[in-house]
């Protein structure tokens, strides 16, 4: 007899491996031992909050579950639902360590993603340019747009990186040649340009473009080293093969095949595995929420280091990331990025993570009003990536979140999509 398996209970399944690997390696990786004796306490295991846990965890997938799942939404909430409410609620389980405010927080994003995804504006009215004259109009657009690059960057291209040797090396050399034009567009050319320049050649069946857009990806790698321009590569073609109901089961499953592995592997402690990937991308953000809150609670910065830096003095020498890694990490070269949780607090405490939860709540909103095609949801992926990882304002301004919302208005909107 062949068992099938829906969605929900490849969540659960995911849901209760990744605690365990949580509390059989990942808390006891050093970053957290920091932590840990910074605050004078533990990240233990708490029975009473792995009870409460479970039961918010379950009221959670009941509404996703509700969610049509040929929606935009539907795969939105689930991403965010697997790399950051799922982690918050398993670091939760620790103890008093992981404060109550935070795991409410995370919550407050998820209840908040839901309730505005059932609000509905009108694009029908709103033009749409032609796909093959947006097609060319983009290659226009990269074909001056790089030549900048070329000229500053050329010289320093090291076609070792494109296995991954001496990257290091080359971002340093190219932060320092950096300037304004190529901090503000080159998350737009990697992010949204290019990678659309491949999903409608194959959209048009047009391969050389397809190829054009895949070699300016890998020239834009070259003149930064940045890993997440090689893996877009990759999303984008995953992402045109399947509906959004196929891409949420297939993250979650093969998730939670990585993550058996990762366990078995660090059963015969061979530790790598769950340290480049599920302690990088599930945890760190969970464990930078917590120094975040500490250090700025009661002393927000009003947003002096983004977009009121004109109007309220900034109060530190260096940026707020280096700070957190020197205090909390001993290292000060350390850049501990933050996300929307710990971005809105150091900015406002908890009414200034309240704000980000609207903005970005708002922002999915007006796209999930929009009837975009499963096809184009990689460039969207690369989009919540950055809300995880990185301040809002800077993820809308400079790595291209409100660029895209403008292009999907105008170019991805399709019409004469039936949910």
């Amino acid at each position: 007899m062949k068992i099938k398996l829906n969605i929900s209970h490849y969540f659960i399944v995911y849901f209760f491996l990744l605690m365990g690997l949580y509390h059989y390696k990942i808390k006891h990786y050093f970053y957290w031992e920091y932590i840990a004796e910074l605050k004078q306490g533990d990240f233990d295991f708490s029975f009473s909050r792995f009870l409460v846990v479970i039961i918010i965890f379950y009221g959670n997938l009941y509404f996703l579950s509700k969610i049509k799942q040929t929606k935009f939404a539907f795969i939105v909430i689930s991403i965010f639902f697997t790399l950051l409410t799922i982690p918050s609620l398993i670091a939760y389980t620790s103890g008093d360590i992981y404060p109550d405010r935070i795991m409410l927080y995370h919550q407050g994003f998820f209840f908040g993603l839901l309730l505005f995804s059932k609000i509905k504006i009108n694009f029908n009215k709103v033009p749409v340019v032609n796909k093959t004259q947006a097609l060319y109009l983009l290659i226009i657009i990269t074909t001056f747009g790089v030549l900048p690059y070329l000229f500053v960057y050329g010289p320093y291209i090291n076609l070792k990186n494109l296995v991954l040797i001496d990257v290091y090396r080359t971002r340093s050399i190219m932060s320092e040649l950096s300037n304004a034009y190529f901090g503000y567009t080159y998350s737009i050319f990697t992010k949204i340009i290019i990678p659309l320049i491949i999903v409608f050649g194959l959209e048009l069946k047009k391969k050389v473009w397809v190829l054009i857009g895949v070699l300016y990806l890998v020239l834009f790698y070259l003149f930064g080293a940045h890993k997440s321009v090689y893996a877009g590569i990759l999303v984008v073609f995953i992402f045109y093969k399947f509906n959004y109901e196929q891409s949420v089961k297939y993250i979650v499953k093969y998730s939670a095949l990585a993550l058996l592995a990762s366990i078995l592997l660090a059963w015969v402690n061979f530790d790598y595995p769950w340290i480049l990937t599920f302690r990088r991308i599930h945890f760190i953000p969970t464990l930078l929420d917590i120094c975040y809150v500490d250090y700025f609670d009661g002393q927000p910065l009003y947003w002096s280091e983004s977009i009121l830096k004109k109007f309220v003095t900034y109060p530190y020498d260096v940026r707020v990331t280096n700070i957190i890694g020197e205090v909390y990490f001993n290292r000060p070269d350390m850049s501990a990025n933050n996300g929307l949780v710990s971005d809105g607090f150091m900015n406002f405490g908890s009414l200034g993570v309240l704000i980000n939860i609207f903005l970005v709540a708002s922002y999915f909103m007006l796209l999930n009003s929009l009837k975009i095609p499963a096809k184009y949801f990689g460039l969207f992926f690369l989009v919540i990536l950055s809300f995880i990882s990185s301040s809002l304002f800077t993820v809308l301004l400079t790595h291209g979140a409100f660029a895209l919302l403008l292009i999907a208005v105008f170019l991805l909107n399709d019409k004469t999509r039936v949910y």
